[in-house]
Order: structure tokens, then sequence, then C-alpha cells
């Protein structure tokens, strides 16, 4: 989805904000970000942890250079060479966001899906996110639906719940269901992380926020009276926030307020702080659950100053990678937390030049060297520490300026002297340790790093793989099969045949060269599955099924593991399924079912229970009726209780819903949808299940929950207000005539 620069940027402070909010801080104990992994005495598990998390590094380093291509073959490297480390998830996920921004959203669900088992809640909440913009931006939407749920209900503390708001609203916004589109946008920006007995952490000079809950909301709600909470801070401001409920429960509320550094000005509205201030949270619970009343609840906040720094332009405004050497060279860092006086402030600083030395174990360079890194040496050439001063009083921000002295010969070097001196081709780092900040309860070190130029601004150096011409006219003729591919359904689907066989056996032409391509020159090995991917759809398309069936086998046999084997046994039960081998594709969708992280396996077993549910259909007796729609029955119910999270799980259930309404069990339809409704509250059928629901109710004769449920059609689907507002004529009527059910 392309935002406007603004929604993103209001969606991204939002998000960003509530990690800050008060009571609801980071736990004591963060990761701290940087650190080398810990080496155990001949660890080998840890060695190669340490490989594939420098190999996951250099990767990242030629993304952020622009070295796409060199950057993600690295990635894809490391799970295929370190497949037990923790890093392949990062390599994976990193991979997704790649993907995604290229637009290739398979790629980037095949890649996001791989994080599920990773340990670390961060990964697992980024890649779900991530995920459901794949699926929102293939207009998928019950699968975005589900990707975004699993955030905000399993990881409600991330920053990606508060994405996660917003992109659900966008679902029901394009599916035209305004007041659950109204519902999830009200909830972007509320997710935060749960109390904390310790001390809650907030970022300085963000908004605050506060969220309570209490039963009695709802009753003080009735009573017009406002809920507030005061704040207190330790250098001296004291302010007061009304809280806005949360929610449509009554029980929840929250509130903010802008924090500023600055001399306190009691009840301006903004609370100002200076330093690492600690602010008290006060709030007046006028009954508690014990039955007494006043009750100070007490929260204390510590404000903390992320700290950032950076080689800037003369203006100190905009950070640059790479400084002149004898000329002047512009510090800055901003912390917050260091303004402690309501004078200039200052901090320390350590700058050093280094230079790298790198060499392979035998001192020969491999023939990949993609694959196989080098042992690196940074090595330091000077050093110097230098004050960093306020840019005036109650700002935050610190700065300075040295010169780099550039030397021909590291003898005239004197590392005691005030200068820092440099050879060409280094690069200078600045140091500073930020002593609080929103990671962790332990100081870390923060660094920048820029190239040491010399003269003039040297043109920019694109460097490009030369790839060899067999392997470039490989990804030609795969292009071009695709585009044959999509030319040869288009024909099929309006009804020329004879043209979509001709385009179809264009695009078989250049397939098959890739595949003659890859037995001389041993492609990439995504390039060779795609390849087949094409083929078994381009002799779809000209209605050869056992050859299509040959391809997917032959896919099978080759890459066992690949995650397009389960397309492959899925596009043969779809042939065999609509060839009429029911008992064959039957068989093969079981297979689907079985293979581990398949996409595709809650759709196959849904296939299995709409093939019984066909063949009962056929069946000469109503008792074979009967046993055949018990065996679709529990077929339906596998797909729901086996796979929950996903979109045909909803729509199994449905059909169960219907079957027990079809069979006049209402009781046990009615309590089959309370669940769904709790479960898959942003589904596709809800509307479908509602009107089940009413006529389930109606039936049972219940007519006061037949009109809840119309009236609850009529205001969340508006779409199907009309047919609401029938059902709800009818309802009346009985309502009006009779008391007692049928």
């Amino acid at each position: 989805m392309t935002d406007s620069k603004m929604d993103r940027m209001w969606r991204m402070y939002a998000a960003g904000a509530v990690l800050v909010a008060c009571l609801l801080g980071l736990p004591a104990g963060g990761a701290v970000f940087g650190q080398a992994p810990a080496a155990e005495e001949g660890d080998d598990d840890a060695r190669t942890e340490y490989k594939a998390k420098t190999m996951l590094d250099r990767g990242l380093e030629l993304l952020e250079s622009g070295q796409t291509e060199r950057g993600v073959k690295l990635l894809q490297s490391v799970p295929q060479m370190y497949p037990k480390s923790k890093a392949r998830f990062k390599a994976h996920l990193v991979l997704g966001k790649q993907h995604l921004k290229e637009n290739n959203f398979p790629l980037a669900i095949r890649a996001l899906r791989n994080v599920e088992e990773s340990e670390d809640p961060e990964e697992q909440a980024e890649a779900l996110y991530q995920l459901g913009i794949c699926y929102f931006m293939l207009d998928r939407l019950d699968n975005a639906f589900m990707s975004f749920r699993k955030v905000t209900n399993d990881y409600p503390w991330s920053v990606y719940a508060n994405e996660a708001y917003y992109y659900i609203g966008q679902c029901h916004f394009k599916l035209g269901r305004w007041t659950k589109a109204i519902e999830a946008l009200e909830m972007v920006g509320t997710s935060v992380p749960p109390n904390q007995k310790s001390m809650t952490y907030a970022e300085a000079g963000q908004r605050l926020y506060v969220k309570v809950f209490d039963k009695d909301f709802v009753v003080l709600a009735a009573k017009g009276e406002a809920i507030q909470v005061a704040l207190r801070a330790a250098t001296g401001d004291e302010e007061v926030i009304t809280l806005e409920p949360l929610g449509r429960s009554g029980e929840h509320y929250i509130g903010s307020i802008r924090t500023e550094l600055g001399a306190p000005k009691k009840g301006d509205g903004i609370l100002q702080f200076v330093g690492a201030d600690q602010v008290e949270v006060v709030f007046t619970d006028r009954n508690t659950q014990d039955g007494q009343i006043d009750q100070r609840i007490l929260a204390t906040i510590q404000l903390v100053g992320t700290a950032a720094l950076g080689f800037t332009d003369g203006a100190y405004k905009e950070y640059t990678k790479g400084v002149y050497g004898d000329k002047d060279c512009f510090l800055r860092v901003k912390d917050l937390d260091r303004d402690r006086t309501d004078q200039p402030d200052r901090i320390r600083v350590k700058l050093h030049t280094e230079y790298t030395v790198r060499q392979f174990a035998d001192g020969q360079a491999p023939q990949n060297v993609d694959l196989e890194a080098p042992r690196e040496e940074i090595r330091r050439r000077d050093e110097l520490e230098i004050d960093l001063v306020e840019t005036g009083p109650h700002t935050g921000v610190f700065v300075g300026k040295i010169v780099t002295a550039i030397v021909t010969d590291e003898s005239a070097i004197n590392t005691g002297d005030d200068m820092l001196a440099s050879l060409q081709g280094d690069d200078i780092v600045v140091t500073y340790v930020d002593e609080q900040h929103m990671m962790g309860r332990d100081p870390r070190q923060i660094s920048a790093k820029a190239k040491l130029l010399i003269g003039q601004i040297q043109d920019v150096v694109i460097e490009q793989n030369v790839v060899e011409r067999l392997r470039d006219k490989a990804r030609k003729n795969l292009i071009e099969g695709k585009i044959y591919l999509k030319l040869g359904q288009i024909f099929r689907e309006v009804g020329l045949k004879s043209k979509a066989f001709e385009k179809a056996a264009e695009g078989l032409d250049r397939i098959d060269e890739v595949i003659s391509v890859h037995i001389k020159a041993s492609l990439d090995r995504d390039v060779v599955e795609e390849a087949f991917s094409v083929k078994w759809d381009l002799l779809l398309v000209q209605d050869k099924l056992t050859e299509a069936i040959g391809i997917c086998r032959t896919l099978m046999q080759l890459f066992p593991d690949s995650s397009l084997v389960d397309q492959a046994l899925f596009k043969i039960a779809v042939a065999k399924k609509e060839a009429g081998e029911t008992e064959e594709a039957m068989r093969i969708f079981t297979e689907v079912t079985r293979l581990q992280n398949s996409d595709l396996a809650a759709e196959a077993q849904y296939n299995i229970g709409a093939l019984l549910e066909a063949a009962a259909a056929k069946m000469e007796t109503e008792q074979q009726k009967t046993q055949q729609l018990g065996k679709a029955l529990l077929a339906y119910r596998k797909c729901a209780e086996s796979w929950p999270d996903s979109p045909f799980a909803g729509e199994a259930l449905e059909w169960i819903a219907k079957y027990y309404i079809e069979t006049k069990d209402y009781a046990r339809a009615v309590e089959l949808m309370e669940r769904v409704f709790q479960d898959y509250q942003d589904a596709a059928f809800l509307p479908k299940m509602l009107l089940q629901w009413i006529a389930a109710a109606y039936r049972m004769g219940d007519y006061a929950m037949a009109k809840d449920k119309a009236e609850q059609l009529m205001s969340q689907y508006p779409q199907m207000a009309a047919q609401a507002k029938k059902y709800l004529d009818v309802i009346d009527a009985r309502l009006g005539t009779s008391g007692g059910g049928e």
C-alpha cells in the first residue's frame, strides 16, 4: 500500500510514542545490541553462531551499500550453511523485508514464514507484521487479518501491534465495514507493555501515555465524572491529565501529555523535566475491589534519553558518512538525559582512526568470495578524547569539532598528542557511552563511522557483479516464459484456446532453455525452482495434465525440501479433482496436509471436506447421504481445529454451522457461532454467519437473540442493511404477537 508521507509519519509516531508509555514501560532487563557473542571454551555451537553472525552482518552491509544482489545471495547462504544458528532467523526476516520492498510478495512470504520458529519475540512480532503487509498487498485480506491479529493478541507490547491495528482498520475499510474499521483505528497507539514492579522507563521528550483499567469507570462515566491522573516530576513540575475511554467496554481509559526539557511551569499542559527526571503518576481510585475508597495508586517513571550521534555538516543538521582530512570535522550527540543544569552542559566522546586488514585462512582468496568470508582484523591508528558542549540551556544537543591530520607515514603519528592522525583510506570513528536509555538497564556504547576523504569529493563508485552470459540469458528466458504464461492464461480465459496453446508453446521453449542452461552452468536454486513452477503452469494451459504431473514429481525429486513442493502437489490434486478423479485427488490433498509448514495444508484439508460434501449429493439413499455428510463434517472440523489461524478454518466453521441448522441442532449452532465471533472477529464470512445465527435463534424461539443479531448485522455491515431490515420486521412482528417459541 502506498501511504501519504504524513499518514506514515503519524502512524510511526503513534507507534513509537506508545513505547514510552508510563505505567507500561520496558522490562527491567533489556537486550544490549551490538555485543559480540560470548565464546565458550571449545564450544562449536558458539563458533558456528559467530560465523553465521559474521556472514549475516556482511550481507546487511552489502544491502545498506546498495549491492542488493550480492547482499541477498549472502543472506540466503546463512540458513543454508548454518541451518541451526539463531542468525538464520534474522537472515530470513531481512530477506522477507527486502523481497517485500521489491514487491516480490510470494518470495517475501516464503522467507518470513521461516521466522516462526525463532525464540526471539521481537523477530516473531516483526515477521508476522511483515507477513500481514504481504497479504494486504496481495489483497488476501483474510490472511492479512490472521497475521495482524496474531501480532495484537500475542505481542501487544510490540511497536508492530499499533501498526497492525492500523492495517486491520484498512482491511475493514477496503471491505466497506465502516464500524469495524473505526474500532480498529481507535486502537492505534494503545498497545503498550504491562505494568512493571520495578522502575518503568520512558523516552524523554516524547509524548507520555497513561493507560488505566478499573471496572468502576463504567459507573463514574455514567455519573459524568472526569477520570484524571496527576503527574509530578521530581524537578518540580506538576500536571493533571484527563483520560478518555479506550474501546467500548468502558473499563479502559487512556491519556497522554507532551514532555519537554526545561524549567517547571506547573499547570501549563506540558510536563517539563530536567535530565534523567523521575515522574510519579497518581490515580485516585474511588472504590477498590476490596471495598476501600480514595486509594492512591502510584507508579514511578524514569525519563531517559536514548542517545544518537554522528558526523554532521557545518550546521550540525544533516548526518554524513564522509569527512575531509585536514579540515573541520563536525560532531553531534543528542542525549536529553544529560541536560542537568540551567547552563550548557558538557559530555565526552572518544574518537579514533582505524583501518581493516583482510586475509583468508590460507592466504589465498577462494573462488566464491561471497560465501566464504575472509578473516577481518580492524586495527586502530590513533585516538583522542574531546568534550562536546550543549547548544544552549535545556536543548539536550551537544556539538563540537576537530581537525583530522593527514600523515603519509605511520611513524609520524604521536598517540599522546591532541591531534587525531590518519592515513589515506582510514575510517574515523566516534564512540559515546549512553548511560541511560530505552534499550536496557546497562550503559551501552554507541558509535558512528565515516570515511576519511582526501582532496575533492570522489565520484560514486557503482559495483556490479559480472554475471556469466549463460546465467544472464537464463534469467531473460525465465522472464519471457512468465510473460508467455500470462498471455496464454488470458487467451484461455476468453476462450481462444489455439492462441493460448501457441503462447504456452513459446513459453515452454524459453523455460526448456533455462533448464538446459542449469545443466551446464548450475543456476541459482530459486531460478531453477521458479522455472519448473512456470513450466507446469504452461503445461496446464495446454491441458497436458500428465506431463504437468511429471514436472511436479521431477521438482520434488530435485528439491525435496522446496517450499514449492506443496504447491506442486496441490496443483496435481486440483487437476485430479477437475478431471473427476476424486479418490486420487483426496489422496494427494492428504499428502499436502502432512507436509510440515505448508501454506496450503489448511486449503487442502478444506478441499477434502468439499469433495466429501460433493460426493454426498450423489448418494442414492438418504442414509448414505447422511453418512457421507458426517465424513465431510469431520473433515471440515479437522480443518478448523488443526489450522485455526487459516481463513479456511473460518469457512469450515461456517459450513459446520450451516449443517447444524439444517439438521435442526440449533443450540449447538449458536454455541459454535459464539466461539467463531470471538476467534474470527475480522473474517469475511461473518455477515453470512450472522444470517445463520439469526435463523438459528429464530427457529429455536429466542426472538430477542435473533433481533440482537439482526441489529448487529445492520450496524456492522451497512451493505446488508436492507436484508437485516427485512429480518427485523419479521422478528418484531413475532415479538408483538407471541411470547413463546415455535
